[in-house]
């Protein structure tokens, strides 16, 4: 009975491994997140107090413009910090997937998943422009057809009545 847990123990330590490899990813992934929520938060009040402040409209154009491109920064980093994060949890799952597989004692190919980078995700598209921020509004819509009916039988109904 001992050597059957023993033998179990042995055999579920990759999966013992992994669990913890994945379990410390979340704890960082969660403590940047926090980190950023707090520092997106103070940015915040900082601006508004910045804003309120300002009695130019250009100057508080600029100021809002430079909060915007403070804030991609940050998020750029957060993000390229979690994505360094999850490429280790992906080598440790490699590694330990690697060794299970080589345990059998077979010769079996290589297997790696492709990494996750930021070169090929460009935040500029998400970023307001001057273009975009002094576009004219829609026109509104022609009013409806019901309200043309409602308003012309109600002309007929108060023509026939008079006649």
């Amino acid at each position: 009975m001992f050597d059957a847990l023993k033998e179990m123990q042995e055999k579920m330590k990759p999966v013992t491994a992994l669990t913890e490899a994945n379990q410390k990813a979340v704890e960082k992934i969660f403590a940047l997140q926090s980190e950023y929520f707090t520092e997106c938060v103070n940015a915040s009040l900082a601006q508004v107090k910045a804003l309120a402040e300002v009695k130019d409209p250009k100057e508080a154009f600029q100021l809002q413009m430079d909060y915007l491109k403070t804030q991609e920064s940050k998020w750029s980093e957060v993000a390229e910090k979690e994505l360094a994060t999850l490429n280790e949890v992906r080598e440790q799952a490699s590694t330990l997937f690697e060794e299970s597989l080589l345990s059998f004692g077979t010769d079996l190919p290589k297997f790696e998943m492709p990494s996750m980078d930021m070169a090929s995700f460009d935040m500029s598209k998400f970023m307001p422009t001057l273009d975009t921020a002094t576009e004219e509004k829609p026109k509104k819509p022609a009013a409806s057809r019901t309200t043309a009916r409602k308003s012309s039988s109600a002309s007929s109904a108060a023509a026939t009545s008079a006649s």
